[in-house]
């Protein structure tokens, strides 16, 4: 499992990879910290280990810069607070985790349900934990029936995009490893899609270890065994080290990958499998689905060579194209790319980064710079793939020790699509920081609108992000390709899924 020793979350190691662990710093004069803090303001057992763990304690005399973090414990706090309760008073900037508990803590659990729901997670807070009706995983949600019995209560702990604690534990087996990875994941993404970046989900499981709901939420970290108490305090100590190494490199650089898929028929509209002609392993493969049961390869996935620069991402690609083409010469195919080209199979273009840390600040960029543009820019129907398909902050960790952002459709459709997609990508990973006043998913109605398509408000929160795109300097670089597609959202295009592909990207059929 993870080398940081923290197991069942969506972080990978390299939060810890320097070795930082829970090294206190030498005697400080003032309480004007180095550039990249992490502050903990609250009192109370989980205070003491964060502060054990090496995060510093925020007083009434701290100065938190605008390149630190304050994790705002509940209840009784130690440092300075505005009149409104926000962050430290007159720092401007600082990224204050939990600020939205007072807003989230005052919800009903019919609306917290709700909220859930919209996610794809299943809940059933309103009443009272009961189990019945539509339970379910993310990528289960609308199967029929209850939990079966027994089934077995779980509490977990999310700490920034980590899960360090599961109790109790699923245990060593492949199973439980499995069990706890997908308790992790689910539970993390519970805590982000509410706008929160720590506090502790419980959930029922029935007993073949496939079927959940939430149960309880709770906007605080419960005070842990030894074995949690020493998996928390690596998680928290791990992410301090990691965002003091960047605050002190300054703008971090991604090499960003991809995987973008797409589909290929006959004349007639049958599927042609890609393992016809495409390898499972191969730059240009194939990847596979489960039908009934069954698995199947339908799908072509291009595995270009990843690059830092988005034009040659772009180039790669093309070229991989190139080849796929020249492999299916004279079979009278057609490829299709998008959202869901075909009934039934949804299309994927995820995205790959490495050399920068997966936070929930920089998960909140990608969202409104990546996914809020291509919900405008894709057909009408598209959004049916959703909440299963096309979830916001859908993001796993990669055992290379970067991420993988699964939430966009394929955006082979055309290259200037390509092009805009990966420059808005390098853009809101590099620039997460600057990008935090550009975020209006983070108004829970936009996230309702992302959900049913409502356009006007999303065209609206669209222009928000243009303007906090091109106010970013580094956006001289890449504004040809992106004002492309914030063009196009403004005069009201959306793509087309039934054109071949090669036609727009001039690669022989």
């Amino acid at each position: 499992m993870r080398e940081s020793g923290s197991k069942h979350g969506m972080n990978a190691a390299r939060f810890g990879d320097n070795g930082a662990g829970t090294a206190e710093a030498g005697p400080v004069k003032s309480r004007q910290a180095e550039q990249g803090t992490v502050w903990v303001d609250g009192k109370g057992a989980i205070g003491e280990l964060l502060a054990a763990a090496g995060l510093k304690r925020l007083g009434a005399d701290s100065r938190p810069g605008a390149s630190d973090v304050i994790v705002r414990l509940s209840g009784e706090r130690t440092g300075c607070v505005d009149k409104k309760g926000g962050a430290a008073a007159g720092h401007a900037g600082t990224w204050t985790w939990n600020a939205a508990a007072g807003a989230v803590g005052s919800l009903s659990a019919a609306e917290l349900d709700r909220r859930l729901a919209r996610e794809g997670l299943a809940a059933a807070l309103q009443s009272g934990g009961a189990i019945g009706g539509n339970a379910g995983w993310r990528h289960r949600v609308g199967a029929p029936g209850t939990l079966r019995a027994p089934s077995q209560t779980y509490v977990v702990t999310v700490f920034g995009l980590d899960a360090p604690i599961v109790r109790p534990e699923p245990g060593e087996h492949a199973s439980g490893r499995e069990l706890a990875r997908r308790l992790g994941r689910a539970s993390a993404r519970a805590i982000y899609a509410l706008g929160l970046e720590f506090g502790t989900v419980t959930w029922q499981i029935d007993g073949s270890g496939r079927r959940g709901v939430i149960v309880g939420l709770d906007i605080e970290i419960g005070e842990p065994d030894e074995a949690g108490a020493r998996s928390l305090a690596e998680a928290a100590s791990a992410f301090a080290a990691r965002w003091a190494e960047e605050a002190a490199d300054g703008t971090p650089e991604a090499l960003i990958g991809a995987d973008p898929e797409f589909v290929m028929l006959t004349d007639a509209g049958r599927i042609v499998p890609a393992s016809r002609y495409f390898g499972p392993g191969e730059r240009t493969g194939s990847d596979s689905v489960f039908v009934r049961g069954v698995q199947r390869w339908p799908l072509a996935e291009l595995r270009p060579r990843p690059s830092r620069e988005p034009a040659a991402l772009a180039q790669r690609i093309r070229r991989l194209l190139q080849e796929a083409s020249a492999r299916t010469a004279g079979a009278g195919l057609r490829w299709r790319a998008g959202a869901a080209p075909v009934k039934g199979l949804p299309l994927g273009g995820h995205l790959h980064f490495s050399g920068i840390a997966l936070t929930a600040e920089r998960l909140r960029a990608l969202d409104n710079a990546l996914a809020l543009p291509l919900r405008l820019l894709e057909p009408n129907g598209a959004g049916r793939r959703r909440p299963r398909y096309g979830a916001l902050g859908d993001v796993r960790t990669k055992s290379h020790g970067g991420f993988e952002y699964r939430t966009p459709p394929s955006w082979l459709v055309s290259p200037r699509l390509a092009l805009g997609v990966l420059s808005l990508a390098k853009l809101a990973v590099e620039h997460s920081r600057e990008m935090r006043d550009g975020r209006p998913l983070d108004d829970d109605a936009l996230r309702d609108a992302f959900y049913e398509g409502r356009l006007a408000p999303l065209r609206r929160a669209a222009a928000a992000v243009r303007g906090a795109l091109e106010s970013l300097p580094a956006y001289a670089r890449h504004g040809e390709a992106i004002s492309f597609l914030f063009d196009a959202i403004e005069a009201g295009k959306v793509w087309d899924e039934s054109e071949d592909i090669r036609r727009k990207w001039r690669i022989p059929e």
